[in-house]
């Protein structure tokens, strides 16, 4: 598929044989309407551990691990933690809102309908493709097909852990 061979972190020794995909050294700029007003920008990564999720309301994989996404997200609320999930609908936030109201993510929805904040990630060719981003807004693991979050989590909350006892 043309992946390149994944940076060796911490979080890519975990799970070594997974859906990796080839990601940039950090995020590209950001600066979104939120679904819920305001706008989400870099700032919003600065100092927390984030997973951003690019998903749809159409596809079948990103609805199967939404509900483990709302779980820990609630769980961990108030902890340097955060979803993003960006959405590809092309509908825009009138596909996105009952969709995300019905499964209850309580986390920043932004659109990118055209997946150009995708292309600054490396490149959303499928869905759902998740990264999981450092709290200097660096990209740790960058993950195609459905998100291991189970194979993941030790090392997402060692990263937390790290940022609470700073």
């Amino acid at each position: 598929t043309g992946c390149s061979e994944p940076p060796q972190t911490e979080l890519f020794a975990v799970v070594p044989e997974m859906g990796h995909v080839p990601t940039p050294e950090s995020i590209p700029v950001i600066d979104h309407e939120r679904m819920d007003g305001g706008r989400l920008t870099n700032t919003n990564f600065e100092g927390k551990v984030s997973i951003v999720n690019f998903w749809a309301t159409w596809c079948g994989p990103c609805i199967v691990e939404i509900p483990d996404f709302v779980a820990l997200q609630e769980e961990w609320k108030d902890r340097p933690f955060q979803f993003v999930g960006v959405s590809l609908d092309e509908e825009g936030f009138d596909a996105v809102r009952p969709f995300a109201e019905d499964f209850m993510m309580q986390y920043p929805q932004i659109l990118d309908p055209k997946a150009a904040l995708g292309e600054g990630f490396g490149g959303v060719y499928a869905l759902p493709v998740t990264f999981v981003v450092g709290p200097e807004g660096q990209i740790l693991a960058g993950h195609a097909g459905l998100f291991p979050l189970k194979d993941y989590l030790p090392d997402i909350e060692r990263l937390v852990e790290e940022i609470e006892n700073s």
